[in-house]
């Protein structure tokens, strides 16, 4: 379809896009942010990430806390094992352009 015939909105027409982009403000998103902090300094109880948090039981605490480093512990063993792996490639790259074989 060709720039004249679409409709508005369309993927041809490029101010339909722009302004759907544009709907919410830098200042209607800061005000929808400050009320949420506001309200959750008003009622804290609401802002308790889960119920296993603050459970009186030991094997859920427990679950709660293998869980949180096991989450925490994977993403940073990723980008560790990508960073060695990425080290290496370049040692071999380059020994290999020492020998004259690349």
């Amino acid at each position: 379809m060709t720039m004249r015939g679409a409709r508005k909105g369309e993927a041809g027409d490029r101010r339909g896009a722009r302004t759907r982009r544009s709907r919410w403000s830098g200042r209607a998103v800061l005000t929808v942010a400050a009320l949420a902090l506001a309200l959750l300094a008003v009622f804290p109880d609401v802002a308790h990430a889960c119920p296993v948090c603050f459970d009186r039981d030991d094997e859920a605490r427990i679950a709660f806390l293998a869980t949180t480093g096991l989450l925490t512990l994977v993403p940073l063993g990723l980008v560790a094992g990508t960073g060695i792996w990425l080290r290496r490639r370049a040692r071999e790259i380059a020994e290999e352009e020492e020998r004259g074989e690349g």
